[in-house]
């Protein structure tokens, strides 16, 4: 989950880098415009890693990644609109074509808006790593109270068993012997169920 909240926030970062070196490909700096494709591949990269999944990385796993995405906010749309004004900008520069005043100004006005839907993407990331959290702590919690559940049934049966060893006289001696080992793992079983309760 780390890895998805840093490839979104990462997104923020590389939106307005490819700004900045679009603007600066446009007043002369031939050496930028190299610089923006390349941030250019890396945005578009990482936008379809979030939305789509691969190398490991699940896409959009909840309803409330897919509502960031997709919902009022049209998040999607807006991320894939600045890589299309980007893509055609970069063409424009690359065959020498001057940067406009306005194509310079829609960059600008794009960019500024997109860093507050890429943040609220971040912040939907973050909120899910907390929610996802919670929810393996509480199966933790479940899982381990169910093996103390059965632990404690089990010290009881070793418990009956050792007492009708001993009933047993000189015959349950072998019985005896197997039922104090029963209690001596239901001991450790509980033992490592407080220890793993302790450590998360």
């Amino acid at each position: 989950m780390s890895r998805l909240i840093n490839l979104a926030g990462r997104q923020r970062m590389l939106s307005q880098r490819l700004t900045l070196f679009v603007v600066l490909a446009g007043g002369g700096r031939t050496s930028a415009l190299s610089t923006a494709e390349e941030v250019l591949n890396q945005f578009r990269s990482s936008h379809q890693l979030l939305t789509q999944g691969g190398d490991g990385l699940p896409g959009l796993f909840s309803h409330k990644l897919r509502q960031a995405f997709d919902g009022a906010s049209q998040a999607r749309a807006h991320i894939e609109a600045f890589i299309d004004l980007l893509e055609r900008t970069i063409r424009s520069l690359r065959r020498g074509e001057p940067l406009s005043e306005a194509t310079q100004s829609a960059l600008v006005d794009t960019s500024s808006d997109l860093l507050g839907v890429l943040t609220q993407i971040t912040q939907t990331y973050e909120l899910e790593a907390r929610q996802l959290s919670k929810a393996q702590q509480a199966q933790r919690t479940r899982l381990n109270e169910e093996i103390q559940s059965v632990a404690r049934e089990a010290r009881v049966v070793a418990f009956n068993a050792q007492v009708s060893a001993y009933r047993a006289g000189p015959e349950g001696r072998e019985f005896a012997v197997v039922a104090a080992r029963m209690a001596t793992i239901t001991e450790e079983v509980e033992q490592l169920v407080k220890a793993s309760m302790n450590s998360a």
